[in-house]
Order: structure tokens, then C-alpha cells, then sequence
């Protein structure tokens, strides 16, 4: 058995030499097609992971734990307790392997409304701890007027740029943030805007304030208690795993899903998660449909191969080749064929994606700056990454094509008899 299919695998390669100038033609254009589909996956690939270590660094972090209702609720009321709280940061110093933890801090959000002395207007206020958030978070970096909040800032506050020009505010300016206690009684603070952000995304430009943690408790009357706890990790890799672990964590101390939700991002974002799922999906189809015009072009190549070669076949058959051994034979060259097109166009897209544009591939040309997608933010500038999903996935359908494109000639070749063959000199 193992002798024949050898034989036919000579048989294979034999013809596919034979018949060198067709097969190059079809095998560039299938080096070109799955060398372009390496390349966008790439540079998709790329763009996803910049999506998710930005969302991550705005606040919600790789895993978010919070009160199971707070999500729905957005109520004070719906918060971890301090003793909660102090369980969680164990959990998370316990769960996270060395080297893995960037930063765990709590966060203080409620919805209220900043006034000035010329407006009011709603707005999200969040409470954060200035040394933590200084080193991690994304919006310490996007500050275009002052300086982010610095752990010496009492009655400092920052503001979206947004919020600023609808309250007409400047550096020094004073605003008066009213939100509900956690008695449920009105109450305000005072602050002085000592800066002023530019995020790149709407929502976030017109309503959101940050002020120190300490201040947000004090004022609210919540005393060590937080609203939610971001985990930072240094990969997105392992987060379900350690969201697992964490959950275990907790669980052990008496800490359910009951009174604390622990949220890997995509279950915290679903918005994004589904943003970039059916971002990937439809690069997919497209890309799809033209692997589907390279399939064509095998189906050409082959057919035409067989239909040039029926006496050959016609010889077989008389010589003891049944209709299984042929079909199998030009299945094989379909396959050969295919097959190392497609990884010579994988490594051809990963040489443009990790040899040329290693750097980066700037598409701010086509945004007019900067991009923004699903309440995410990215640099226009792509660095290319290659994940091991993607290169199964092209693989597998490199594969699938040369299978599917070759089943129509391997079958017409079954069907030739070798008595007409014998007649033709083909």
C-alpha cells in the first residue's frame, strides 16, 4: 500500500515538471494570494492586540472584578467592600504567575455632573490612584494642556478636552462635581483643573473627569471602599486562565460570583470583543474570495493537465491502474501543488510583514490621523504580529483549496477509458 501511494507521489511531482511553465503560473498566483492574506493578517493581527492593550489601559484592564449588578446598575450602591477588597488584591498577587502582574488598582466611577461658572453638563467621574495610573494608564499619556495628577494632588482634577471647551474651562480653572453619596444624598466637591486630555475618542473627550481615589472616597463617603479592580498584564496570552485562577482564589475565601464578578476584557468590553470578531470575520471573506479566484485557477491548471494527457491515462488503466489509483494521482499533484505555493506565500508574507514593515506600517493617510475603533484608540502606526491562530487557519485553508480545486479533474480522470483513450493522441 505505502509502495503505491510512493509510486503515485513520483508519478505527481514527474508531471507537475513536465508541465513546469503552467504550474509556475498557477503557483504564483497562489504565492501571491496567500503571501497578501499572511500580510493583512498580520497587520490586522497587529492592530488587535494595540486595540486591546489601549482599552485595557484606560481603565477596565485585562480582568475587571466588580460587583455582579454594578455593571447594569452603575450605582454606588453596587460596590466592593473594603474587606472584599483586600481579599481581591491578594487573590490577584496569589493567581498571577512572577513577571506576568503589571499593576492591580482599584477605581472609584460614578456618573454625576461637572458646573462651572458658566454650564453644567453630565459627565463619568472616576476616582484613581495617581502613581498607578501615572505609569499604566492611557490617558496619563494623552494630557495636551498641564500635567497628569501626581500622589500630592488633593483637589486636582483632570478633564477630556471635550468637557473643557463645553464649560469653557482652562488650567487653574474651578469645577464642582455633583454626584449622589453613597447614602444616596447629593453632594460636591471642589476641584481645580490642573489638566486637560485629548483621547481621541468622543465619549471620553465630553465626559469624563479623573480626581484622586482618596478625594473621590472622601467625598462620596464610601470610606476604603471601590466601584472595581483592574488587573494590567504584560500579555493578553494567559488572561483567561488567570481570571480562572483568580475566580478559584476568591472563591476559596468565601468570595463567590454572588458578591464579586471577575471579567476576563472581552466579557468587560463586549462591544470591543465583538468589534474586533467581526473586524476578523469579514478580512476573512474578503480575503476568501480571493483565494477563491486563485482555487480557479488550479482547477484550470489541472483540468487542462488531464485533458492534455488522456492517452497517458488510457496507458495506465491498460496497464493495471484502476480509477481510485488515477483520481488519487492527480489529487496528489493538486495537493503538491498547493500546498508549497501556500508556504511559499506564508513566508513570503511573513518576510514583507516582519523583514520590511517590522517597524510598523503607518495607515494614517487613510483616518486623517488618528484611529479609533469600538471605544478603542490606536497610534496609526501598525506593528505587524504574526499569531499561530492565523498561521493555522491560512494553512488549513490552503489545504482545503488544494483538496476541493482538484476533486472536478481527479474525478474527469477516473472517467476516461482506456479503449477511447487509445484512440486519441493526447
Amino acid at each position: 500500500m505505502m509502495e503505491r501511494w510512493l509510486l503515485i507521489g513520483r508519478v505527481a511531482l514527474r508531471n507537475l515538471r513536465r508541465q513546469l511553465r503552467r504550474s509556475l503560473l498557477t503557483a504564483s498566483a497562489m504565492v501571491l494570494g496567500v503571501g497578501l492574506l499572511m500580510f493583512v493578517r498580520s497587520l490586522e493581527g497587529g492592530a488587535h492586540l494595540v486595540y486591546v492593550d489601549t482599552a485595557t489601559r484606560m481603565g477596565t484592564g485585562h480582568i475587571a472584578m466588580e460587583h455582579p449588578d454594578y455593571m447594569g446598575s452603575q450605582d454606588l450602591a453596587d460596590r466592593i467592600a473594603s474587606p472584599d477588597l483586600t481579599r481581591v488584591l491578594a487573590a490577584v498577587e496569589g493567581s498571577v504567575p512572577p513577571g506576568e502582574l503589571v499593576a492591580v488598582f482599584p477605581q472609584l466611577n460614578v456618573g454625576g455632573l461637572a458646573q462651572s461658572a458658566t454650564s453644567s453638563i453630565p459627565v463619568r467621574i472616576t476616582g484613581v490612584d495617581p502613581t498607578l495610573e501615572a505609569e499604566t494608564s492611557f490617558l496619563a499619556g494623552q494630557v495636551v494642556e498641564g500635567r497628569y495628577l501626581t500622589a500630592d494632588d488633593r483637589l486636582e482634577a483632570i478633564v477630556g478636552i471635550g468637557v473643557a471647551e463645553r464649560l469653557r474651562l482652562e488650567l487653574g480653572s474651578r469645577l464642582v462635581l455633583m454626584a449622589a453619596g453613597a447614602e444616596g444624598d447629593l453632594e460636591s466637591q471642589l476641584v481645580l483643573v490642573t489638566g486637560i486630555f485629548r483621547s481621541g475618542i468622543p465619549e471620553v473627550d465630553r465626559g469624563v473627569v479623573q480626581l484622586p481615589l482618596a478625594t473621590a472616597r472622601e467625598w462620596l463617603e464610601i470610606g476604603d471602599d471601590a466601584t472595581s479592580v483592574s488587573v494590567i498584564l504584560t500579555s493578553d496570552q494567559r488572561t483567561g486562565d488567570i481570571a480562572d485562577a483568580v475566580r478559584s482564589h476568591l472563591a476559596g475565601e468565601g468570595v463567590g460570583p454572588e458578591r464579586l464578578a471577575v471579567r476576563p476584557w472581552w466579557e468587560a468590553m463586549p462591544d470591543l470583543y465583538a468589534g474586533l470578531r467581526a473586524d476578523t470575520v469579514q478580512t476573512y471573506i474578503m480575503l476568501l474570495v480571493l483565494l477563491g479566484i486563485v482555487a480557479l485557477a488550479v482547477v484550470n491548471s489541472i483540468l487542462m493537465a488531464v485533458l492534455n494527457r488522456t492517452r497517458e491515462f488510457g496507458v495506465l488503466r491498460a496497464l493495471g491502474l484502476n480509477r481510485r489509483a488515477v483520481g488519487a494521482m492527480v489529487l496528489v499533484e493538486g495537493v503538491i501543488l498547493t500546498v508549497a505555493s501556500g508556504l511559499v506565500g506564508m513566508l513570503l508574507g511573513l518576510a514583507i510583514s516582519m523583514g520590511v514593515f517590522r517597524d510598523g506600517v503607518d495607515i494614517s493617510f487613510l483616518f486623517g490621523g488618528e484611529l479609533a475603533f469600538a471605544g478603542s484608540v490606536i497610534d496609526p502606526v501598525i506593528p505587524p504580529a504574526v499569531l499561530a491562530s492565523d498561521v493555522i487557519a491560512i494553512l488549513t485553508i490552503v489545504i482545503a483549496i488544494g483538496i476541493v480545486a482538484t476533486l472536478y479533474p481527479a474525478w474527469h480522470a477516473t472517467r476516461i477509458e482506456p479503449a477511447e483513450a487509445m484512440k486519441t493522441d493526447e
